[in-house]
């Protein structure tokens, strides 16, 4: 058995790569959320076919390599009996309906309980898994008994009884589901879906047991009868070798000619099955030439298989890395003017033309301050003018959708003040929060041409499935092609955006900012996409203001750089290149390539630190002044409240403001007395905790230290830059803050107001503490963040993914979020702190 499984190696790894690729990794997990909720038939029916391509392929493999075992004296030849020839290679072909199965099993499990109706019915998410095994189960049982003419069926009493049970299971589990679909509540797509890929397991057992009944022809068979099964077994897989590498090319095809339109009509789900199928049949393929030119002898009498599958592939290796040198691969699309324009746009709005025209942050917080000021100043003259400014942190789609739903919800509930927009200065994005910075900012200029879409509508799509298709079947054979015009994953993903934004997205990134002569009459929230540029570690930030070296420290200039503006998908995506899902972009003219934001810091606060700070000196002389009010936007439910959830708090005496993560965890210990809790260690002093679970043990530790080193200090770059946009505010407060330290005019110096506020915070517990009263006058920072469990520590309903893909029924659950976790209080306090419902609220509170 040891020695048909070595035989079997090919789909053997395949299937614990796939394993792998599907279970361990983020997005892999998320690949069933594209058939829940999705009223789309054919894309299950589409899955069926995906799978049996799939498993056929396993099965196929499997078979060359045992083929190839007997053929070689590995493996004696069959006689009937042997049980590693005939079913193993048809269990690592089920394995595709099996993992399909789970797959669909834990998307379903990660919907918000309102899917569901009850949260008992969620165990039903696992049924999909036992369907697969009872359908196996039934088919062995049919083949045992029936089909195969191997077997002396001496355990047929045994048969008969599993197969009995194996239906009447079957039978009850799948029914059970359909009633249960009828009358309670199911997610959309589950119980098709499972239906499906039970339907195309039975499909391909039936078909290969039924293809595979004959017993072989054994040792006493004659020389002739020998070779006429060889001739036959060999048509056979020269059959199989090339239909399902024409499949594979056939979809490759397709994929070239049009991937958004491909990725989007099948779902990421079965590109990715499929994609499983075709890299084995491009294997097979490849091996069954080298065997053809062998047995032509194209290389010469004297070449062996071995040594010419050697020289190929070496020279495959060599092509691919020659390609690599004559041509750029992954460039950043620009702006070309033929495909990159503005259909229409309102009479009074024009926007700024190129890189060059762009305002500095001086001159825009200059423009923004004039219509501002005429706006809050109808509502509340003389009262400080609020400038906002938003950070917003990666996260995938995730991160956009929670991004969207923030601004939307804020714009709708200060629209009888007169709405977000004419305070709203600047949007500061990273990753997938940068992807929900330009669908919202889009959206302002769809509402400006007439239209009335929520940002949240441009989110809808499956984005993952474009990009997953064109890197399989484009990125993949285009390593060794000459260069001809294809595009690559980024730009099937970027598409993607375009179209669900209905187009809007496929503008010029400058297009949604006003330029100098507009500015006064209608503003648009400067956008700042934070990259990072890959050869220097530094930010690389798209902004509809100049990147300047003594605003921005150490940052450079996207558009600057590649000396042109580029589509607004473009910009969002330069800076959600994550990890191989998006390829790095090359900016072209020698000047690097920019790859994810969060690797630098994935919050986003340090570039709106600095803007903040330049705006703020700009307009230091203003009548009414100007407040700061900095809204940040995380979506990682696993902040901790203790030690990275960075919120201003409100001392209980004194009302001094306080930073969250630099209040005490735990109460000092009193003078004279040991700590008897291992946890408060070192009390009275103010240590930071540490969370056990992050601790990997050493063993792990060996392999996992680079990467988690690189995935982390990213998250604690983004905390503290987020701790110290708090602290900025925090140090506002105190307007009778007694000075230390002092510059030469008299006034407290930065440092000194910043250390104020972090020593205030040491004098109170974290979980004491309250959330600080907004006030007109006084400026304000809130964290809009997600969480994973409600305040008793039940589990939240929605436990959004990463990845590029939402179900309906989890984009439906991100409203509720909007109060929990905190943020009823922190958004309510925000609207104040902007002029909503003076009304009812004393105006010195």
């Amino acid at each position: 058995m040891l020695r048909a499984l070595g035989a079997m190696w090919r789909p053997v790894v395949l299937v614990l790569a796939a394993a792998w690729l599907l279970f361990v990794n983020d997005q892999g997990r998320d690949l069933g959320v594209s058939l829940m909720g999705e009223n789309q038939p054919w894309r299950i029916g589409f899955l069926f076919l995906a799978l049996v391509y799939w498993a056929t392929n396993n099965w196929h493999t499997a078979r060359l390599g045992l083929n190839g075992a007997v053929a070689s004296g590995a493996l004696p030849h069959p006689t009937g009996d042997e049980r590693w020839l005939y079913w193993p290679p048809r269990l690592l072909g089920v394995c595709a309906h099996l993992f399909a199965a789970i797959n669909l099993s834990l998307a379903a499990w990660a919907l918000p309980e309102a899917a569901w109706g009850d949260d008992l019915l969620r165990w039903l998410a696992w049924t999909a898994p036992l369907a697969i095994i009872l359908a196996t189960a039934i088919v062995w049982t049919v083949d045992y008994l029936m089909f195969s003419q191997r077997s002396e069926r001496d355990l047929a009493l045994l048969a008969r009884w599993l197969l009995w049970g194996a239906v009447i299971g079957e039978t009850l589990l799948l029914g059970g589901l359909v009633i249960i679909a009828f009358r309670r509540t199911v997610p959309h797509g589950f119980v098709p879906a499972t239906i499906a890929i039970s339907g195309s397991a039975f499909v391909f057992l039936f078909l290969i047991s039924w293809l595979r009944r004959k017993k072989p022809i054994g040792a006493i068979a004659t020389e002739k009868m020998r070779n006429e099964d060889e001739l036959r077994e060999r048509r056979e897989i020269v059959s199989f070798t090339i239909g399902l590498f024409a499949v594979a090319v056939a979809v490759a095809a397709a994929v070239w000619f049009s991937p958004t339109h491909i990725g989007r009509f099948f779902g990421s789900m079965v590109v990715a099955y499929f994609a499983f199928g075709a890299v084995l049949a491009a294997v097979n393929f490849f091996e069954l030439a080298v065997d053809f030119a062998v047995e032509k002898q194209i290389f010469g009498a004297g070449a062996n298989k071995r040594v010419v599958l050697g020289y190929t592939i070496a020279f495959v290796l060599v092509l691919g890395l020659a390609n690599a040198v004559l041509r750029p691969f992954h460039r950043v699309r620009l702006c070309d003017g033929q495909n990159c324009v503005v259909s229409r746009t309102p009479p009074e709005f024009s926007f700024v033309a190129s890189p060059q025209d762009r305002m500095t942050v001086q001159e825009a917080a200059q423009a923004w301050y004039e219509q501002a000021r005429t706006a809050y100043g109808e509502l509340h003259a003389g009262e400080p003018v609020p400038m906002v400014i938003v950070a917003t942190a990666g996260g995938g789609i995730r991160a956009a959708y929670w991004t969207a739903t923030v601004l939307e919800k804020l714009e709708k509930d200060l629209e009888p003040s007169g709405g977000l927009s004419p305070y709203l200065f600047a949007i500061s994005g990273v990753s997938g929060g940068s992807v929900g910075a330009a669908v919202y900012s889009a959206s302002l200029a769809a509402r400006a041409e007439g239209l009335k879409p929520h940002a949240t509508e441009f989110l809808a799509d499956d984005f993952l499935a474009p990009a997953l298709a064109t890197w399989i079947f484009v990125d993949a054979p285009s390593q060794i092609l000459p260069d001809f015009g294809q595009g690559d994953r980024g730009v099937a993903l970027e598409q993607s955006f375009e179209h669900a934004s209905k187009g809007f997205l496929a503008r010029p990134f400058l297009s949604f900012f006003p330029d100098r002569a507009t500015t006064s009459k209608t503003w648009r929230p400067i956008l700042l996409l934070n990259g990072t540029h890959e050869e220097t570690g530094r930010r690389i930030i798209a902004g509809h203001v100049k990147i300047e070296r003594d605003v921005f420290v150490d940052s450079l200039d996207e558009l600057h750089m590649l000396g042109s503006d580029v589509r607004a998908s473009t910009a969002a995506h330069n800076s959600a290149r994550f990890t191989y899902v998006s390829p790095a972009g090359d900016l072209g003219r020698g000047s690097g390539s920019v790859i994810d934001g969060g690797y630098f810091e994935n919050y986003g606060a340090l570039s709106a630190l600095e803007l903040a700070r330049a705006a703020r000196v700009a307009l230091k002389d203003k009548s009414p002044g100007v407040k700061l009010v900095i809204l940040m936007i995380s979506s990682d439910p696993g902040l901790d409240e203790t030690r990275t959830l960075v919120r201003i708090k409100e001392a209980q005496k004194g009302g001094k403001c306080l930073l969250s993560n630099a209040e005490r965890e735990h109460p000092p210990t009193p003078p004279g007395e040991a700590s008897t809790d291992a946890k408060r260690v070192g009390d009275p002093a103010n240590y930071l905790s540490l969370d056990p679970v992050q601790v990997e043990n050493a063993y792990i530790n060996e392999f996992s230290a680079p990467f988690q080193g690189l995935v982390h200090v990213r998250e604690a770059h983004g905390t503290r830059a987020a701790a110290e946009l708090a602290a900025e505010i925090c140090a506002e407060f105190d307007d009778l803050l007694k000075p230390a330290v002092t510059n030469s005019s008299g006034a407290p110096s930065p440092q000194a107001r910043l250390a104020k506020t972090f020593a205030n915070s040491k004098e109170m517990l974290v979980t004491q503490s309250t959330p600080v009263t907004a006030t007109l006058q006084a400026p304000y920072f809130a964290h809009m963040a997600m969480c994973r469990a409600h305040k008793d520590g039940a589990p939240l309903p929605v436990q959004a993914p990463l990845g590029w893909v939402l179900s309906e029924s989890t984009r439906e659950a991100f409203v509720p979020l909007l109060h929990e976790c905190g943020n009823k209080q922190e958004l309510e306090q925000l609207e104040v702190s902007l002029g909503k419902a003076m009304e009812t609220t004393d105006r010195s509170h």
